[in-house]
């Protein structure tokens, strides 16, 4: 099941009148509820009930994917957007081997906020039954107001901004590239809570998944314009990540596909999942098997071909 649950698009509590007969506290403070009050009030146990229920559900999707033992397989795509048949098209290839559950890196729809695009996303994601995990991309939050859409419309862990979750002893983290007035940044908090996660000593492997790349080839649409806009920053991520001994970082936001090692720590660039592409590559999905030490990652495409596959080995 999808970790997005029922969230309502606003609280009919907001808009509820309660109307008075003869007056009011002049009556003696008799009050008698409307009839369509009386339907709101209803609606809205109806609708809490529901997201209760989306609650306990991820609730336990966590705690059954926190317990898991032994080798997992998990999904990584982004940029969608705009190309729904293709992204239906990955979604029933990579369906088809069985994953345990999907990361998304971005950019789910095209305009923030848009309340439309969201229900189109989710009519075009229903078949993923599974744990989907989202990261926020620029066409998905960029403002406080497309934030507040973005926790209405998602089920997620934490704050649902930045967040964590586990797979036995696997960890996987989730970072907000688009801060409101730090885009392209990971400081304050974010970065306190990202080095306060982060540790080797008790996870196997460290797979962290964020919108904007660190790192792009020559050439690339985005170069320059992403984490890499502000180098002494992105190098002082990156030393993080070495340090807390990060085996992969995922990241979206140009659309192709590409991958580089930097001083131990892997970068995976997936962002074919529909949108327009960017030059000479391919919509693609990254299928991952973690096996004990041994990290598989297979790249996909529309076609069902696979364009590459490689195997990390980690310290046990």
């Amino acid at each position: 099941m999808s970790l997005r649950g029922a969230k309502r698009r606003s609280n009919p509590m907001e808009s509820r009148r309660l109307l008075s007969a003869g007056g009011g506290p002049a009556s003696g403070g008799r009050y008698i509820i409307a009839r369509n009050d009386v339907l709101l009030i209803l609606l809205f146990v109806f609708i809490s009930s529901i997201a209760f229920s989306a609650s306990k559900q991820l609730d336990a999707n966590l705690a059954k994917l926190r317990a898991h033992k032994g080798p997992y397989t998990f999904v990584v795509f982004g940029d969608n957007r705009s190309g729904d048949r293709i992204y239906k098209t990955l979604i029933d290839l990579a369906l088809k081997r069985n994953p345990d559950f999907s990361v998304n890196t971005g950019d789910e729809i095209t305009t923030p906020g848009n309340r439309d695009q969201w229900a189109n996303f989710w009519r075009n994601s229903e078949e993923i039954k599974l744990p989907y995990f989202l990261t926020i991309g620029n066409h998905d939050v960029d403002d406080k107001k497309s934030e507040a859409v973005w926790k209405e419309e998602v089920d997620l862990p934490g704050n649902e901004i930045y967040y964590s979750w586990t797979v036995g002893k696997s960890l996987f983290v989730v970072l907000d590239t688009y801060e409101q007035g730090r885009e392209y940044k990971i400081e304050g908090e974010q970065l306190v809570w990202l080095k306060n996660t982060l540790n080797p000593q008790k996870y196997d492997h460290q797979f962290v998944f964020m919108h904007a790349p660190m790192y792009l080839n020559e050439g690339s649409t985005h170069l320059g314009s992403s984490i890499d806009k502000y180098p002494d920053l992105r190098d002082r991520l990156q030393k993080l990540f070495e340090e807390k001994k990060v085996t992969i970082v995922f990241a979206g936001h140009e659309h192709s596909y590409q991958k580089r090692k930097v001083d131990g720590v892997w970068h995976i660039v997936t962002g074919g999942a529909g949108a327009k592409l960017y030059g000479k590559t391919f919509s693609h999905f990254v299928l991952i098997r973690v096996d004990g030490p041994r990290v598989e990652v297979k790249v996909v495409d529309k076609e069902g071909v696979l364009h590459d596959d490689f195997v990390i080995h980690t310290n046990p």
